[in-house]
């Protein structure tokens, strides 16, 4: 969660590490080159850890008033994205591959370095669901190095370990293990993901 000025900046430095359209690149160069897409991914990491970070510190009139008009701002961004995520949902090295469509609420909470694809559900499996099992503060929970592929759903409560692959078009239902492969729907582990597997869909384990 971010709290401080320096968490702040050592979020935005793993999202954007995790970013290879962002990662050492002048996002002005790419604008005016015309490369929207790379300045949109940028500009909506950006703000969401921006927005976290005044969500988080709402404290006086200033705090109040930060917080009011960051949220607006954000909320434009969304809209024009179509990327919903909710504010300390994420942990850092968020990488949004693609923009398009993504809808994850505060029901959820990712771990580090999480890739999303376009098209992506995370919600839950009955609308009486609302108390997460085992403890848990969310009901979706994913771990470390976890890719979600292109038209996912995941449906919680379920708990998705570290170093997952997630298929595009699954439909994730029940728990996964570290380490795995899955897909289908609804989804089954189908093999176990390897280091050499994890360093072509995690860019960061390659730095």
């Amino acid at each position: 969660m971010i709290q401080t000025i320096q968490d702040l900046k050592d979020y935005l430095r793993a999202d954007f590490k995790n970013n290879h359209e962002i990662y050492k690149k002048n996002i002005f160069k790419e604008y005016l080159k015309g490369n929207i897409k790379v300045y949109y991914k940028f500009k909506y990491l950006y703000y969401l850890r921006i927005f976290e970070y005044c969500t988080n510190n709402k404290k006086g009139v200033f705090g109040k008033l930060r917080y009011l008009v960051i949220k607006r701002k954000f909320q434009k961004l969304q809209i024009k994205t179509q990327l919903f995520i909710s504010p300390n949902t994420c942990e850092a090295g968020l990488n949004i591959e693609h923009l398009g469509y993504v809808w994850i609420d505060s029901s959820s909470h990712l771990g580090k370095n999480n890739i999303l694809l376009p098209r992506l559900l995370f919600g839950k499996k009955s609308p009486s669901t609302l108390t997460p099992p085992n403890g848990n503060k969310c009901l979706i929970n994913t771990g470390n190095n976890v890719y979600v592929g292109t038209g996912t759903t995941i449906l919680g409560p379920v708990n998705i370990g570290n170093n997952v692959i997630i298929a595009a078009g699954s439909v994730v239902v029940k728990d996964i293990p570290n380490n795995s492969i899955v897909a289908g729907v609804p989804a089954k582990v189908i093999k176990t993901a390897t280091p050499e597997t994890l360093k072509e869909y995690f860019p960061h384990l390659n730095r």
